[in-house]
C-alpha cells in the first residue's frame, strides 16, 4: 500500500492519483467518471487508491481490499474498477464480489465499473477508491 498522499482535484488522496484519472478516461462496459470519484472523495474520510492484479479476479479483489489500511466494513463509499485482459470476468465471480460488497455494510455504498485492457494479457487488475472512516 502506498502510504503516500497526493492531492487530485483538490482532494488528498493516498495511493496511486493517476489510476484516478484512468478510470474517469476510460470507455468500457460499465463507466465511471470524474464526479462519480469526487463522490468518493468528498465523503470527509481518509481517501485511499488501492491494486489487485492476479489471473483470478477474485484474488485481484482480495488484494485490493487487502491493501486497504483497514476492515471493509470501516469503508463508507467505495468504487470498484475491474479491468479485464483478453479473458472477460465470469457473470458469476462479479455477481459474488458486488455481493460480498453489500453484504460488508449496510452504509456501505459502492458502484464499479468494467474496462478491457488488453496489456494485461490473462490477468485482472483490481482497483479501489475508498474513503474510510476517519477514527
Amino acid at each position: 500500500m502506498n502510504k503516500e498522499q497526493s492531492i487530485w482535484n483538490g482532494y488528498p488522496v493516498h495511493g496511486d492519483v493517476e489510476t484516478l484519472d484512468l478510470i474517469a478516461e476510460e470507455t468500457g462496459m460499465v463507466n465511471l467518471d470524474n464526479e462519480d470519484i469526487i463522490r468518493v472523495l468528498s465523503d470527509g474520510g481518509e481517501n485511499y487508491v488501492t491494486t489487485g492484479v492476479s489471473a483470478n479476479i477474485s484474488d485481484a479483489f482480495s488484494e485490493a481490499v487487502d491493501n486497504l489500511p483497514c476492515k471493509i466494513d470501516k469503508v463508507n463509499k467505495m468504487l470498484v474498477s475491474f479491468r479485464c485482459g483478453i479473458k472477460p470476468p465470469a457473470v458469476k465471480d462479479l455477481t459474488a464480489i458486488t455481493a460480498s460488497l453489500s453484504d460488508a455494510g449496510s452504509d456501505l455504498e459502492f458502484a464499479w465499473s468494467l474496462t478491457s485492457d488488453e496489456s494485461l494479457g490473462e490477468a485482472y487488475k483490481i482497483v479501489i477508491v475508498a474513503s474510510v472512516k476517519k477514527a
